[in-house]
């Protein structure tokens, strides 16, 4: 869609805001939904109405540069182009160019959508145009007739571009979309089972066989598998490894990693609920949506502490946050004493209720009476907070 920095230039000429307003309401160009940026503005005849621009578009991961033109004096014409790439486009007929980019041909003053008509229609010509390309490459085009004859694979989820434009290309792109099956993850608030996980590969070198694979998530996605099971470790490509074998690959390491993810979130369930059931009649606060805390009561030869728990995003990999609080003593008009409890029993394979059991035991045994001991110590330096 537009980039909302550069919405609609103030002093855009009137036949042709209501063509840039239908590019800001579009949804999708390119694979990677990309933002299509228009620089500034300026006018084919010194007036102040601007009706030529240049737009970034994107497609496989970068950004192409079409100057529009258009003229204020006959509006009903529709706009002329340069590309970039100055091979697109450039030894085509008439007849072809109004077969394969009917919107231009036929332009369309009073609709709307005509100028986002003949980007979706330029996109595709230009999609093509890279195909034929990358079939003049052997290695590149066995790649892609093995995407395309696969059946978990389709045209619309592959863009590929051979680079520089105009000379002999060093460098070959394919970014492919992956579906990523997420009705597992609805406890996270996505708005649909079904997210995008963006695979880039690079092929460069002799024989295209320098290959730099890149994954991208959708921002929300990221957020849940990288907090949750830490930064992407993804599989090498080798470079005897076909791109069909990768992706498929890939697919399985995305898959894994949402099932890591279910099983977390299952354990954090699982702890919250044993640990509710183990200390239920001394329980004082625990989180039912979520399952990121509990807080109970605890007593010790009738010296009271409060127990807090706090599961980390990480949670079983890493430990539950453990603090001690008196419900006696107060460091400021505010804060209680507290103290962090730390080195106790804990082992990522032990089941939930074995992890309580043991964290509790150390606690009675060895942290509450070091507690005891501190609370009347309000100098300490286990009163300041971290």
């Amino acid at each position: 869609m537009l980039n909302q920095q550069y919405a609609v230039h103030p002093a855009v000429d009137s036949h042709i805001k209501p063509l840039l307003m239908s590019l800001s309401r579009a949804k999708k160009l390119d694979i990677s939904c990309g933002t299509i940026e228009i620089d500034p503005m300026t006018s084919s005849c010194g007036d102040v109405k601007a009706d030529r621009f240049k737009l970034s578009v994107p497609y496989c991961k970068q950004n192409l540069t079409w100057n529009v033109f258009f003229d204020s004096q006959c509006p009903d014409m529709g706009p002329d182009f340069i590309f970039n790439d100055n091979n697109f486009l450039s030894d085509m007929d008439i007849n072809t160019l109004s077969a394969k980019i009917p919107s231009l041909a036929a332009w369309n003053p009073t609709n709307k959508d005509a100028l986002l008509n003949v980007l979706i229609e330029l996109l595709s010509c230009y999609k093509k145009y890279q195909i034929q390309l990358m079939h003049k490459e052997a290695r590149l085009s066995a790649e892609y007739n093995m995407l395309m004859g696969s059946i978990d694979v389709k045209l619309e989820d592959v863009e590929v571009v051979l680079l520089p434009f105009g000379f002999k290309p060093t460098e070959a792109r394919f970014v492919i979309s992956l579906s990523v099956n997420v009705s597992q993850l609805q406890m996270y608030n996505f708005e649909t089972e079904i997210e995008t996980a963006i695979l880039l590969v690079t092929f460069s070198g002799a024989d295209w066989s320098r290959i730099v694979p890149q994954l991208y998530f959708s921002k929300s996605l990221e957020e849940i598998l990288i907090q949750r099971t830490g930064p992407l470790n993804m599989p090498p490509f080798p470079a005897d490894q076909y791109l069909l074998n990768y992706v498929e690959e890939i697919k399985k390491y995305i898959s894994d990693k949402v099932n890591c993810v279910v099983q977390m979130y299952d354990k954090r369930i699982e702890y919250i609920t044993a640990f509710t059931s183990l200390r239920r009649l001394s329980i004082i606060e625990v989180d039912v949506i979520n399952y990121n805390y509990a807080v109970c009561l605890i007593d010790q030869n009738d010296f009271h502490c409060i127990i807090h728990i706090k599961l980390p995003l990480e949670f079983p990999t890493i430990p539950p946050l453990v603090r001690l609080e008196s419900p006696y003593h107060m460091i400021s008009p505010t804060d209680s004493y507290y103290e962090i409890v730390e080195n106790y029993p804990y082992n990522v394979h032990w089941s939930p209720r074995k992890m309580i059991t043991q964290l509790t035991q150390f606690i009675c045994r060895f942290a509450i009476n070091r507690f005891k001991c501190n609370v009347t110590k309000p100098c300490s330096k286990n009163n300041l907070k971290s």
